[in-house]
Formats: C-alpha cells, sequence, structure tokens
C-alpha cells in the first residue's frame, strides 16, 4: 500500500463511524436507520429473509435498525412509505421481492417520483451464484425465473438514481449515498436491488461507513437580492396581482411566510388542481379569490408545476411572471411550455421573506391606499363565496338521496382542526377540499400524481407517522379500488394504526363517462346511451372489505344518516378500528 493510500484510509476512519456487523445485510440497516429511516415497509420474498435476521439481531444487540413493517402487497407497502414520508418528513423505506415485486410497485412508483417524494426503495435480486458455491447461492427452481436483463431499469424514469450493490460497494455507504440524493432538493424516490449473496457477505464484527447526515444535504440558497428588489417592485406597483402557492409547503417553513407576503401587498392566492398539500390557509380572506391567470398583471408561482393551461389560460404578454422553485424548470417534465421572466432557484419561503422585506420599504401612501382598496374588495368576495358554499351544501341536505357536495359538507364538520385528511375524491375532491377548510400546515394532502390507488396505503403510512391524530382518506370509487384497500385496511388493524376511509360510490369513472361526453358530444355511445367501459354499477359493497379487516364498515344511501355515519366510524378509528364509510352518491351520468 503506498503512502498516499495509507493516509486516505487513515482520514476515512476519522472521518466515518464504525458499527458493529456480522454481514453486508447489518450495514445496510445500520445505514437506514442512521439516515432516518424509522420504518422498513416489508414484503416477503424467497430472498429477503436477510433483512429479517438483520432486524431481529439488531434489536437483541442494540445495533441500530429501523422497525419492520409487515405489509401483505406491494403497491400499499410503497404507498405506505410515502404517507409516511409526508407527514413525518423524514424518509422511509420498502423492500419487495425481486423483479416481479418491483413490477407489483406499480403506478405508486409513478406517485413516488412525481409527488417527490423522499423513499429508499428496495428490491431483492434473483439469486446468480452457482448452487452450493456461497451462502445465498441459487438453490429452488424459481430463483432461475428471477433475473431480468437490467431490474433497475423497471424504475430508473421514476426515480433519481438506482444501483444494484455489487461486491466491490461499501454497503452502507451506498445507502447513505442514496438516502442524500434522495433527501436532497429537489427530493424524490432512489432504488437499490440487493443481491441476497451479496448482503450475506461476511464482516469481520465491525463496518465502517459515514452516515446520510455525516455526507451533508443540498439545500437551495437564497434569491438574489437584485432580482427579489425588482420582483418587489412588479408587486408593490400591480393593479391585479396573483400568487400559486401548489407545492410551496414541501418547503416547511413557507406557510407563514408566504401569509406574511400576501397581506403586506393584499395579493390573492390560488391553487391549482396539482396542489398536493396546504400551503395556504383555506380559510383565510385571501385565498381562492384571485383572478385568472389571464387577467393578471404580475404571476408569481411558489411551487406550481402547472398554476394555469398554456394557450387557454395564459397571462397577457406584458404580464410579469416569475416562477419559485427548487428546480424551476420542471427538469423531471420533458415537455413544458411556460414562459417566465423569472427563474428563481430557491425555497419558497426564502423567496417570500426575501420580497416582503424588499416590498415593506418601497411603500408609499399611493400604493398603501390601492392595496387597502384591493383587501376590502377580496375579503369581500371571499365572504360571499363562503355563503354560497353554506347555502348550496343546506340545498344539498334537502334531497333524500346524499350528494358528493353533502358528504364533503358532512366530513368537513366532523374533522377537528389538527386531523389529517387525504383527498384522493377526483371529481368530488374540489368540494373536499372546499369544506374541509384546513388551516394548519401538515393537516391536508393530495399524491401529487395522477396515479390512483394512493389513498389506503398513504393514509395507514401517515397513521404511522402521526399515531395521536385522526387520519381520513376521502376517497372516490374508483381509485379506492385501485388502492387495493384489503392490504391496506389488514395492515391498519394489525399495526394498531386506523384510519377513517369516506367512499365516495358512484358507480363510474367520469373519464368514461362526462370524458366520453366532451370528447365525443354527438357521438354513438352518447346518444345510445351505451357508456360500457365507463361504469361498474352496482358498485361493490366497500363497506364489507373493513369488515373481512377486522374492522368497521357502513353503507349509507340515505341524506340524513351520512353526518351520524361518519361519526361513528371516527369513534371507532378513536377506539383503534380502522373504519369505512361508503356512501353512494350521484354520479356524472346522473349529475351532482
Amino acid at each position: 500500500m503506498s503512502a498516499s493510500e495509507s493516509r486516505n484510509l487513515e482520514g476515512a476512519d476519522n472521518y466515518w463511524g464504525t458499527y458493529g456487523a456480522d454481514e453486508w445485510s447489518d450495514a445496510i440497516v445500520a445505514a437506514m436507520a442512521l439516515g432516518g429511516v424509522e420504518r422498513l415497509f416489508f414484503v416477503s420474498g424467497t430472498e429477503m429473509n436477510f433483512f429479517q435476521e438483520a432486524i431481529a439481531k439488531a434489536q437483541v444487540r442494540g445495533w441500530p435498525a429501523p422497525k419492520l413493517v409487515s405489509m401483505m402487497h406491494e403497491s400499499v407497502t410503497l404507498n405506505a412509505a410515502l404517507g409516511s414520508a409526508m407527514v413525518s418528513g423524514r424518509p422511509a423505506a420498502t423492500t419487495v421481492h425481486v423483479d416481479v415485486g418491483t413490477l407489483h410497485y406499480g403506478a405508486a412508483l409513478h406517485a413516488a417520483w412525481r409527488g417527490g417524494y423522499p423513499v429508499l426503495i428496495t428490491a431483492g435480486t434473483g439469486p446468480r451464484a452457482f448452487p452450493g458455491s456461497m451462502r445465498g447461492a441459487r438453490e429452488t427452481p424459481v430463483q432461475w425465473m428471477q433475473e431480468p436483463r437490467d431490474q433497475g431499469e423497471i424504475v430508473r424514469q421514476y426515480t433519481k438514481a438506482d444501483h444494484r450493490m455489487e461486491h466491490q460497494d461499501n454497503p452502507g455507504l451506498m445507502v447513505s449515498r442514496l438516502l442524500q440524493i434522495a433527501m436532497s432538493e429537489p427530493k424524490g424516490p432512489v432504488y437499490l436491488a440487493i443481491p441476497r449473496e451479496t448482503a450475506m457477505l461476511p464482516f469481520a464484527g465491525t463496518t465502517r461507513f459515514p452516515t446520510r447526515d455525516q455526507m451533508g444535504l443540498a439545500r437551495p440558497t437564497w434569491p438574489d437580492p437584485d432580482d427579489a428588489r425588482e420582483i418587489a417592485r412588479w408587486l408593490v406597483k400591480s393593479e391585479n396581482p396573483c400568487m400559486y402557492t401548489d407545492r410551496a409547503a414541501h418547503d416547511p417553513l413557507a406557510v407563514p411566510e408566504l401569509v406574511r407576503l400576501a397581506e403586506l401587498l393584499a395579493v390573492p392566492v390560488m391553487e391549482s388542481g396539482n396542489a398536493d398539500r396546504l400551503s395556504f390557509p383555506v380559510t383565510h380572506p385571501l385565498y381562492g379569490v384571485g383572478p385568472s391567470a389571464r387577467d393578471a398583471d404580475v404571476v408569481l408561482a411558489f411551487e406550481s408545476v402547472i398554476p394555469y393551461v398554456p394557450g387557454l389560460d395564459s397571462p397577457a404578454a406584458n404580464a410579469k411572471i416569475v416562477r419559485v422553485s427548487v428546480d424551476p424548470v420542471l427538469s423531471r417534465f420533458k415537455t413544458m411550455e411556460f414562459r417566465a421572466d423569472k427563474w428563481i432557484s430557491a425555497w419558497p419561503s426564502c423567496v417570500a421573506k426575501a420580497l416582503y422585506r424588499a416590498a415593506e420599504g418601497m411603500l408609499d401612501k399611493s400604493d398603501l391606499s390601492r392595496i387597502a382598496d384591493r383587501r376590502q374588495r377580496l375579503e369581500r368576495r371571499r365572504r360571499e363565496m363562503n355563503a354560497k358554499q353554506v347555502a348550496l351544501a343546506v340545498d344539498a341536505g334537502k334531497l333524500s338521496r346524499p350528494t358528493g357536495r353533502w358528504v364533503a359538507y358532512q366530513l368537513g364538520r366532523a374533522l377537528a382542526p389538527e386531523a389529517i385528511l387525504l383527498n384522493d375524491a377526483l371529481s368530488n375532491g374540489p368540494q373536499v377540499h372546499a369544506y374541509a377548510a384546513r388551516e394548519q400546515p401538515g393537516t391536508y394532502f393530495r399524491s401529487g400524481s395522477s396515479a390512483g390507488g394512493w389513498g389506503s396505503g398513504a393514509a395507514f403510512g401517515a397513521k404511522l407517522a402521526a399515531p395521536e391524530r385522526d387520519v381520513v382518506l376521502a376517497s372516490s370509487d374508483g381509485y379506492f379500488s385501485f388502492g387495493t384497500p384489503m392490504a391496506a385496511l389488514w395492515a391498519a388493524r394489525y399495526h394498531n394504526a386506523p384510519f377513517l376511509s369516506v367512499v365516495f360510490v358512484n358507480g363510474t369513472y367520469s373519464t368514461g363517462t362526462t370524458g366520453l361526453q366532451n370528447s365525443y358530444p354527438d357521438g354513438y355511445a352518447v346518444r345510445g346511451n351505451n357508456y360500457a367501459g365507463g361504469t361498474f354499477d352496482p358498485p361493490p359493497d366497500f363497506a364489507r372489505l373493513a369488515q373481512a379487516a377486522d374492522g368497521y364498515g357502513e353503507y349509507v344511501t340515505e341524506t340524513a344518516d351520512v353526518g351520524p355515519a361518519i361519526a361513528r366510524g371516527l369513534d371507532r378509528v378513536r377506539a383503534g378500528c380502522p373504519a369505512v364509510i361508503a356512501v353512494r352518491v350521484a354520479g356524472p351520468l346522473q349529475g351532482v
């Protein structure tokens, strides 16, 4: 060994920690735990028992390791990890069975990628070693079936990085490195394939590797002061500004800073259909009262992927547009048509704070008068909107059969301020959002993706991360079916993490009903009232799924029964029992 190589190893010894380990799997689980992973959501497979042994050993010997969470289905496993990460702000990890388990992750991979969830997604790989040649080698016929050409290719389009653990790797370092990538902005999922032969390689009692925190995380910087002053001047002099805050709360410090900036300048706040968490209090007088983008003279988009549809709702050519994001040019999206005068790569909280400071010193008497007039006008509009929403709900309550609006209204009345609401209700989603009236950051989530089936698994993961709070899923019947709810309800019961599912049952897919009507308004299907492929009526009795998992279920068909049923469901959840309240509502073909 050369002198320089010796010095490098000494430097590594001084920097890296030393941890107990008999084999590589011990280092893998230790690096997960030391990297902030509290839970490993686990689906068993022929080559995955090294995880079980490593975590059981760590519990006995006092070594760091995440808690192993037994799961029954891979897509629910990944969605549960997403729910845990979104509520806790910490990374989560999953593991499943070789290539087929990876394929079973399914559309949850889309949600992980588009939603920017920091999850370490892992899978075993089919053994390659000749039978009997080493520990972990092939031993059963199925293992010849388990080797694809490139297992990482299955997930490569939906991860920030993927890696197959190799014999020359330092296993703890590779886990720490992947967690560093996942947790650095813009956050997102990473994938690790682990051969059984590699996981079972021996150590001589200890291993050395850096933790995720020792390696460090990349964070966005403060905006350029000149940019901040120029944007602040546009806002101060604006006649009709508008802010979009769709995903700003991915920055945990963003909400109070955005509220402060909006209130200073009376800037209305809007959200598109891509908002995936509460980034501005829904009850605030400035929320939801803004102009359309085409009528705004200044548009300020904070972590908003699609604040408006280009060409249909674009701002005027002379409007000033600012996009603020840790990834302002949306590098995860291939085709994007948006223009902007400023593309600011920084955290929303930093930009909002810088704009507030710059604008505060610019305001003159004329500005203050104009802003005061706008504030009064917007607050009056908010009061009118609130009154209309309540009146529509009251009218819905007079009908004998429940509507989606009435269910959303009753759900909103039942939620405690700190309750966590997951909105996967699709066509009824806007009403759920409006009547839930969430105010506190961390109390409202959507998947951030167009993938169906996120809700049940995510609700279970959210409850694990926040066991002291009510967790409620509002779901369409189609998306509820996509989410393999039986596996999620079983997990909720088994792990004592109960949540309430309120299912809007209309027996249709709006894509195959209203979508068909919009595409072919005078077509054969519409004229013949032939909506085959868009309906599943009569629908399943979803309430019985809860009963099959030793939970509580009700199927509601009368308007007067909706509120009491939701209350009973919450009572059962608080007593430790998962619950499903399925309500038959009017579908797209009957009106809502």
